[in-house]
């Protein structure tokens, strides 16, 4: 062996014995390496565990979130078609309400104008009522105590009018008034009594009888003044007389002839 073969070689134990001294911390990291591996082996198993856990729990969530969801859109159309249902049974029985409010309303404004007809009935009727007593009161003291059989006392507007309307007074009191027919008052009293009377019939049972002047006598209708002539015709009607509704004359027009 010469001399270069044993520089070669000599260099290549050099080089072995430095890469053997690199190595050594390489193998002993790779040492460290493998005990950290191992080490941490058990920490990758959980790792991998609390993965799949959380995999599972993600997708329970999931599902868990897609039931509530959906159990919650069963109960929101529920709840609507309850509240459609509600709202149409309360329309259904406002309307009803209504209608029955207004039935109600149209009877008490029915009512209403009855009751407004009745008293305005009742406000004219005692207004003419209130004039006749006047009337009444109006009379000498003579002419009231001849009336008494008629009218009472008539010491009160009630008793004056309960007198006027009886039918058995009505023929008398003509009578009454025939003898004085230049007394105006009195006649306008037998026309209150005598229209008072009728009132109280739907069909009114007596009607006046309507002599005008110009007529030709009728013995049938008419009855002369004391004054009249015997013959001609009508030149005043002093008071009319009445009839039943029938047609049966009850008390002749009086008349004055000419």
């Amino acid at each position: 062996m010469n001399f270069d073969d044993v520089e070669l070689l000599l260099e290549g134990v050099l080089e072995g014995l430095k890469a053997r001294k690199e190595i050594e911390p390489l193998r002993k990291r790779l040492a460290e390496l493998e005990a950290e591996n191992q080490r941490l082996a058990p920490l990758a198993k959980e790792r991998d565990d609390l993965e799949r856990q959380l995999d599972k729990t993600a997708k329970d969530f999931a599902k868990h979130e897609k039931d509530l969801r959906d159990d919650f859109k069963r109960q929101l159309d529920k709840t609507a078609e309850d509240f459609a249902k509600h709202e149409e049974n309360l329309r259904g029985d406002f309307e009803r309400q209504l209608n029955t409010a207004k039935e109600k309303l149209a009877e008490l404004d029915k009512k209403r104008l009855i009751a407004e007809g009745t008293a305005n009935y009742y406000r004219d009727s005692y207004s003419e009522l209130d004039e006749a007593y006047k009337t009444y009161l109006e009379l000498d003291e003579t002419t009231r105590y001849d009336l008494i059989g008629i009218f009472g006392a008539g010491e009160t507007v009630t008793g004056f009018f309960s007198g006027a309307i009886q039918e058995a007074h009505l023929a008398s009191f003509w009578d009454y008034v025939s003898r004085r027919t230049d007394n105006d008052k009195l006649r306008q009293l037998f026309d209150f009594c005598f229209e008072s009377f009728n009132l109280g019939f739907r069909e009114a049972p007596y009607v006046r009888l309507q002599v005008e002047h110009g007529n030709y006598f009728d013995s049938d209708t008419m009855r002369r003044t004391s004054q009249s002539s015997q013959l001609g015709k009508v030149v005043r009607v002093t008071f009319q007389g009445y009839r039943y509704s029938g047609g049966n004359v009850v008390k002749k027009t009086i008349v004055e002839l000419g």
